[in-house]
C-alpha cells in the first residue's frame, strides 16, 4: 500500500495576492546568443531589437531580460533554514560527453588521444565537466557535476585538467573490461540508450542554475528507422524519445554543441552501410523489395540536436574551440517569450527565425519546436516527476525553506521563491506569472511520493512585486508527514521560462505541540 503521507490542512497561503487558476497560456521560451562579427557577445540588446516569426507569422515579444553568468549570490539563511542555492554555487557548466556508444574503436582512439591534447589547453576548466557514454549505454563521470562520484574537486583547487592523461587512463581501463561489441550492430538500441543518457544529463544538469551546454562527440544517432525494418516489418520512430530530451534540455537550460568525431580519423562513420547488417545505418537502401534505412543519415542529426536546443549546429570538427566556444555562450545570452495563438499547439514542427534589427549582430538560438498539443498540465507533471526522481536540487528557481514542527506528525512549510528567476509579464498595472507546485517526501531506501501539481498564478502590482523581489514570494503549507519519511522537497515550476527549482529539507524531530 502506497503512503499517503500528505493530509492538506491549510491551503497555500502566498504573503501577496494571487488570482484564481487561470487556464494555462503556453509560452514559447527563447535564449538567444547574440555576437558580433567577431564573435564576442553583444551585451546592449533591447526588446526592440529582436525580431521573431514563428512558422512564417510574427509574434509580439511578451517578456524579455538580459542574463548574465556571474555567479549568484548565496540567500542569507535563518536558523533551519536550507537553500537550493550555497556559497559554492555553480553559475554555469559546460559538460562534455565522449560518446563511445556511437563510435567505432579507432575513431574512439583518437577521440580520446585529441581529448586528453586539448582539454590539457582550456585555460578555465572549473566550470567543465566530461563524462564518457560507455558501449553499454551507461554514464561514466571522469570529472562529474558538484555532489556526484565522479567529482574529483571543487571550483578553486586547482585545475582537474592538470591530470586528464591519467584520469582517461584510468577510464578506459574500467571501460574496456565491459565492451560488448553485439551492441554496435543494434541500432535501435543504441538510438534509445543515447536517448536515454542526455536526457539523464539534463536532469542533472538542472541543479545548476544558469546556461548550461552539453559539447558532444559522437558520430550521430538516427531519428527513425524505416519506413520499414529488414528484421520486424516494423517502422521505427524515434521521435517521441527527441521530444523527451529535447523538453528536458529547455526545462534545464541547456544546448548542445555537437562535434563530428568522425571527421577525426575515422575512415567511415559507424551508422555507415555494412552489407552484413542492413540496420547498422540511416540512408535509403533496398531489402526484400522493402525500404530500409542503414544509418548513414545520422551525422545530420547532429545539427538536429543543435538546433532544437540552441546550440552551434557546427561547434567545429576539434573537440577544445568547440569547448571555448561553449564556455563562451555561456557567460551572457537574452530570454525572450512570447504566447503563440492556441491554435499554433498544432502537433507540427515550427520554424523560428529569430533576426536582430542591429547590423553587423549575429543570432545563435533554437531554430524551431515541436508544437505539440498536450493535455493541460502534463508539462508540469512530467517536469515534477524528473525534479523528484534526481538525487540533488534544481536550482533555476532559487528557493529557500523551512519546516516549523507543530506536532503529531503536523510540520508547517515556510518557503520563499526568488522571483527574479520567474518569468513576470507587465500586462497594463500588473505583473503576472505562472509558478506550479508539488511538495513530496523522500524516504530513505524506498520511492519518493508527492502531491499533484498545484497552480498558483501571480498578479502582483509594481509595490508587491518589487518588495517580492527584495524578499522573496513566500508559500506556506502545513500537512501531516508520514513517520518514515526522513525529508520534504519542495518543487515549483515556472511555467514561463519552463525553469524549475526544488529544496529538500530534512523532516526536524517532534516535540510538543506548539500553536
Amino acid at each position: 500500500m502506497s503512503r499517503l503521507f500528505l493530509v492538506m490542512l491549510v491551503l497555500l497561503m502566498p504573503v501577496y495576492g494571487i488570482d484564481p487558476p487561470q487556464e494555462d497560456a503556453r509560452m514559447v521560451d527563447l535564449n538567444i546568443v547574440a555576437l558580433d562579427s567577431r564573435g564576442a557577445p553583444v551585451n546592449d540588446l533591447t526588446r526592440e531589437d529582436f525580431h521573431i516569426t514563428d512558422a512564417g507569422k510574427p509574434e509580439t515579444i511578451a517578456y524579455f531580460r538580459h542574463r548574465d553568468g556571474a555567479a549568484k549570490a548565496a540567500p542569507p539563511l535563518a536558523s533551519g533554514e536550507y537553500s537550493n542555492r550555497s556559497a559554492e554555487n555553480v553559475p554555469r557548466a559546460t559538460l562534455i560527453l565522449f560518446d563511445m556508444l556511437n563510435q567505432k574503436f579507432g575513431t574512439r582512439g583518437n577521440t580520446n588521444n585529441n581529448l586528453i591534447h586539448d582539454l590539457q589547453s582550456i585555460e578555465s576548466p572549473d566550470y567543465v565537466y566530461l563524462y564518457i557514454l560507455t558501449v553499454n549505454g551507461d554514464l561514466y563521470p571522469v570529472h562529474g557535476l558538484p555532489g556526484s562520484e565522479g567529482e574529483i574537486s571543487p571550483p578553486g583547487a586547482g585545475p582537474w585538467t592538470r591530470d586528464i592523461k591519467q584520469m582517461m587512463d584510468k577510464a578506459m581501463r574500467d571501460l574496456l573490461q565491459v565492451r560488448d561489441p553485439g551492441v554496435l550492430q543494434d541500432v535501435e538500441w543504441r538510438a534509445q540508450m543515447t536517448f536515454r543518457a542526455l536526457d539523464l544529463l539534463g536532469v542533472e544538469l538542472a541543479s545548476i542554475p544558469g546556461r548550461k551546454s552539453i559539447v558532444w562527440l559522437s558520430d550521430g544517432v538516427p531519428i527513425a528507422l524505416g519506413p520499414r525494418r529488414s528484421d520486424t516489418g516494423d517502422f521505427v520512430d524515434f521521435t517521441p524519445l527527441l521530444r523527451q530530451m529535447t523538453d528536458t534540455m529547455d526545462r534545464s537550460n541547456v544546448s548542445i554543441y555537437a562535434v563530428r568525431t568522425i571527421m577525426m580519423g575515422s575512415s567511415e562513420n559507424i551508422n555507415a552501410p555494412d552489407s552484413s547488417n542492413s540496420m547498422a545505418g540511416g540512408s535509403r537502401i533496398s531489402t526484400g523489395g522493402n525500404t530500409v534505412y542503414d544509418g548513414t543519415e545520422s551525422l545530420a542529426t547532429l545539427d538536429t540536436f543543435a538546433d532544437l536546443t540552441g546550440g552551434r549546429r557546427d561547434a567545429g570538427k576539434d573537440i577544445g574551440p568547440a569547448v571555448r566556444q561553449a564556455l563562451s555562450d555561456m557567460r551572457t545570452s537574452y530570454q525572450v517569450g512570447y504566447y503563440p495563438p492556441a491554435a499554433n499547439w498544432d502537433d507540427k514542427f515550427h520554424k523560428l527565425r529569430i533576426l536582430c534589427t542591429r547590423k553587423g549582430v549575429r543570432i545563435q538560438a533554437k531554430t524551431g519546436y515541436y508544437a505539440w498539443h498536450e493535455q493541460p498540465g502534463a508539462q508540469s507533471t512530467e517536469a515534477v516527476r524528473s525534479a523528484f526522481a534526481t538525487r540533488f536540487d534544481a536550482a533555476e528557481v532559487g528557493l529557500t525553506g523551512k519546516l516549523a514542527p507543530l506536532g503529531s506528525l503536523t510540520v508547517r512549510l515556510e518557503a520563499r521563491v526568488d522571483l527574479h528567476d520567474v518569468v513576470l509579464v507587465h500586462q497594463g498595472d500588473t505583473y503576472q506569472g505562472q509558478l506550479r507546485v508539488s511538495i513530496g517526501a523522500l524516504f530513505p531506501g524506498a520511492q519518493p511520493v508527492f502531491s499533484k501539481v498545484m497552480p498558483l498564478d501571480l498578479k502582483l502590482s509594481s509595490q508587491d512585486r518589487d518588495k517580492a523581489l527584495a524578499q522573496g514570494f513566500a508559500i506556506t503549507q502545513t500537512f501531516k508527514v508520514d513517520e518514515n519519511a526522513n525529508a520534504i522537497r519542495l518543487v515549483v515550476i515556472d511555467r514561463g521560462s519552463r525553469a524549475i527549482g526544488s529544496v529538500t529539507i530534512p523532516v526536524p524531530e517532534q516535540g510538543p505541540h506548539q500553536p
